[in-house]
């Protein structure tokens, strides 16, 4: 495997899986054609925000995490002013709070940005659900790794669930129309969560624990049959070393991880939410795990430098030729790249 310096030298073309002419026609006209959404990224923050190759990507819609550097609410809300702020200098995008937003921008030629609290910075004040609803916030997580006033996160040292907090928590944002992402959530949280929902809930940026059981950032098979269940979905991420620990990984593993959990929870289940940036992921998790967490508690190693075909957000246009090459109709294409977020952001956002 060539290094990250010198994978980023290579044509975008060359990055990407090969084809024969006629799937390579039917994947360009599908990307072209189709609405993508990545369910989770971070495209607006200031060091990643790269707009050239981020109208190359092709994608329509993006989730994008308001992540702060502690889990307080100001700080949260302080983001989330920059980055409308940014929307509103960039006639390319437009702000997304419901599902409709994101079909008018593809009509319009435009990218909608939808907004997700990460982490969940609500503290102990269920007022703050109303006020984050009200500034544009449209996802939130229950919790980041560690434990919350709302319950246990996947890297936490137990496995408690919800708190009594948690589900007055989960009920309001039922109420106003947040939806709920597990994705950094504890096994325990998760099953709490899905239980007391009353509506449908994601973990958008994930993969199948049991194709890499070490990582506690995956979700194990009874919670990804839980939130398909109950009518939710869940999203594979793109970050090096949570979906594999080989030294060479790229984007056969994010197939290997869709084809599996296609297989357990049903096309209408799964979706796309990359979480990778234009930047040096692995490096920014060498220096978060001397900083701020140790990856051991989430059970993820620095192994791979990077993902080879899926490095960055420009390379999403590989999902759409993996998928094709792996036998999957245009119809579960559509699904799989917005037709599945779009379902669940209309049923419970609107």
């Amino acid at each position: 495997m060539i290094s990250r310096e010198e994978y980023l030298k290579l044509p975008l073309k060359e990055r990407f899986i090969k084809l024969d002419k006629v799937e390579e026609e039917r994947a360009e006209e599908l990307h072209k054609k189709l609405i993508s959404i990545d369910m989770h990224s971070h495209i607006l923050m200031d060091k990643y925000f790269i707009l050239d190759r981020i109208k190359n990507s092709g994608v329509c819609g993006w989730i994008e995490a308001i992540a702060g550097v502690t889990e307080d609410f100001q700080e949260s809300m302080n983001i989330l002013g920059s980055f409308r702020t940014k929307l509103n200098k960039h006639p390319e995008f437009m702000l997304a709070l419901r599902a409709e937003d994101f079909k008018r921008a593809k009509k319009e030629g435009k990218m909608a940005v939808m907004f997700q609290l990460e982490p969940q910075t609500f503290g102990k004040n269920l007022d703050n659900v109303d006020f984050a609803f009200g500034f544009g916030v449209r996802m939130a997580l229950l919790t980041f790794n560690t434990r919350t006033y709302a319950g246990d996160g996947c890297g936490e040292r137990t496995n408690e669930g919800l708190s009594y907090f948690g589900i007055d928590l989960v009920d309001r944002m039922n109420k106003v129309g947040i939806l709920i992402d597990l994705s950094h959530v504890g096994v325990q949280t998760t099953l709490d969560t899905v239980e007391v929902s009353k509506s449908p809930v994601i973990a958008n940026h994930v993969g199948a624990r049991t194709l890499h059981p070490q990582c506690k950032r995956l979700k194990t098979d009874e919670e990804l049959k839980a939130i398909a269940e109950k009518g939710g979905i869940a999203g594979v991420s793109a970050i090096p070393n949570q979906l594999s620990s080989e030294e060479e990984q790229g984007i056969n593993d994010l197939l290997n991880h869709l084809d599996y959990m296609v297989d357990l929870i049903g096309i209408n289940n799964v979706a796309i939410g990359l979480d990778n940036v234009f930047g040096d992921q692995v490096g920014y998790h060498r220096q978060q795990a001397k900083q701020i967490f140790k990856l051991s508690y989430i059970g993820q190693g620095l192994n791979a430098p990077y993902m080879y075909g899926i490095e960055n957000p420009e390379e999403f246009a590989n999902i759409t030729r993996g998928l094709v090459q792996r036998g999957y109709s245009d119809q579960n294409i559509e699904k799989i790249l917005s037709g599945n977020a779009l379902s669940i952001i209309e049923r419970v956002i609107g």
